[in-house]
């Protein structure tokens, strides 16, 4: 594996209320810093009952940051639920509110036919298609952070007529990316494509991979001023409970996008058995995944995405990227 490549397990943070609390904006915050905590597995340790947040955005940093997430309440995941955010600065022993906010649900608008199996990081497996188990839709806020170091985030959840339920984390907050910055030129990798192999199962897990997703190397895309959406996936190798077919959505924009916008899906896993991962990835300083992309025609990033994402919000990103382009070069 490659030094520092951590599998994006779902980060899980939890914690019981105790019964009777009140939750309100005079809660003291010398409590809540207390109780901000984080466990990191998916076993069930911190109860079956607990709400659980699964986060599928591990990278933030000082300024504007989306914020996704699913939320799992005995082992079933919440859909359409009512959800509140609270940010909290944490200094030292103190804790401030600094902002509350209404995370909006958002379907996936892809929905998957039959079942896949995809396999986690230490050999099980798990069956999409299977019920409550598939995702279907994330949580999706913006964070706007003013110094790094750690945030506390306390979420308020109601599904239906249920009761109000709550979870509180910590999260690192980092001066500056470790991944591509937006605003930076984007890695001009040399990508295997599809005339590099004999079968495009030896660059693409996807059980049926699309040779449209493996015709460009971003380098060349770059040099011929074109364009890009690129997303790093490892459809088979799920590494999180909230697994989702990126790759399938990022498909989805073929019809309306491919001919002014070159699609290119880099797998994930060279050779899984070895955790040995792709040079590209390598060169994208990528610890989790999934990622997208979406790079100009200079060859600069406008736009990214960790974890699961919707085709509404690529959409937006790749408009946004073309009307710029347009702009720059009319």
């Amino acid at each position: 594996m490659l030094p520092g490549f951590k599998v994006l397990s779902s980060f899980l943070f939890s914690i019981p209320v105790p019964s009777g609390m009140i939750l309100s904006r005079g809660f003291l915050l010398a409590a809540i810093l207390v109780s901000f905590q984080i466990a990191y597995s998916d076993d069930g340790s911190v109860g079956d009952d607990a709400l659980r947040p699964l986060i599928t955005t591990s990278e933030l940093v000082v300024g504007q940051n989306r914020f996704a997430f699913g939320l799992l309440k005995s082992g079933k995941l919440l859909e359409h639920a009512d959800v509140e955010l609270r940010l909290y600065a944490i200094d030292g022993q103190e804790a401030q509110l600094a902002a509350e906010l209404k995370p909006a649900y958002q379907p996936l608008e892809f929905i998957q036919r039959g079942q896949s199996v995809h396999r986690h990081a230490d050999g099980t497996q798990h069956v999409h298609g299977s019920g409550d188990s598939d995702v279907r839709g994330i949580y999706i806020t913006q964070l706007a952070v003013g110094r790094p170091g750690p945030w506390g985030i306390e979420i308020l959840a109601r599904s239906g007529e249920g009761p109000l339920e709550t979870a509180r984390f910590t999260v690192m907050v980092l001066d500056a990316p470790a991944t591509p910055a937006l605003g930076s030129p984007a890695p001009r990798s040399r990508n295997l494509i599809a005339s590099d192999v004999k079968d495009l199962h030896q660059i693409d897990t996807s059980p049926r991979p699309d040779i449209r997703l493996h015709r460009v190397r971003i380098a060349d895309a770059i040099a011929q001023g074109k364009p890009q959406l690129i997303v790093f996936a490892t459809p088979q190798f799920c590494t999180s409970r909230m697994c989702g077919p990126v790759v399938d959505i990022v498909r989805t924009l073929l019809p309306t996008y491919g001919k002014r916008v070159a699609f290119t899906h880099q797998e994930i896993w060279q050779d899984f058995a070895h955790k040995k991962v792709f040079p590209t990835v390598e060169e994208w300083w990528l610890d989790t995944e999934p990622w997208v992309f979406v790079v100009d025609r200079d060859g600069i990033i406008r736009a990214k995405f960790e974890g699961l994402v919707t085709a509404h919000e690529l959409d937006i990103a790749l408009q946004g990227m073309l009307k710029l382009n347009s702009a720059r070069h009319p």
